[in-house]
């Protein structure tokens, strides 16, 4: 996944077609993050997967079959991902406060779309917020959030 994320940067650097593949990059980069948090248990529940659908449908306006497609693409990649640094550092490149803490939010919603925080998916999250300088009360304000919209 590193790679073609790298990849994509690549092309960003060369200034082509930037407007273009913006949103692709910030989709991908939200996609893979969210779906690290779904597979760090190494398993992909039924649920999380639902879940990661209606969050990029949501989040990016995209049908079902394009958010199924990056989905894929990003599960498929995963293996290849050998840190959370290119990805943190595209988020704090490309991403308000606000996009952070959305971003984060939706972490928690795929974690609790299982109703189970594992230890490794918690860590994630919160390793996650660290690198991309979310202040811990809007983490803690995430987490709540999230935890909410699951329960209503």
């Amino acid at each position: 996944m590193l790679q073609q994320i790298r990849k994509l940067f690549q092309q960003i650097g060369t200034h082509a077609d930037v407007e273009a593949r913006d949103d692709k990059d910030v989709r991908m980069i939200s996609a893979a993050l969210l779906v690290e948090v779904a597979t760090v248990d190494q398993k992909l529940d039924q649920r999380e997967r639902d879940n990661l659908l209606q969050l990029l449908c949501q989040h990016y306006a995209l049908d079902a079959h394009s958010a199924a497609e990056i989905i894929d693409e990003a599960i498929e990649q995963r293996e290849e991902a050998t840190s959370l640094f290119e990805f943190t550092q595209a988020v704090n490149d490309q991403f308000s406060e606000k996009d952070k803490y959305q971003l984060v939010r939706q972490m928690w919603q795929v974690a609790f779309s299982d109703n189970v925080i594992e230890a490794f998916e918690e860590h994630l999250i919160r390793r996650v917020s660290e690198l991309i300088y979310l202040p811990h009360g809007l983490f803690t304000r995430a987490r709540a959030e999230a935890r909410d919209m699951k329960d209503t």
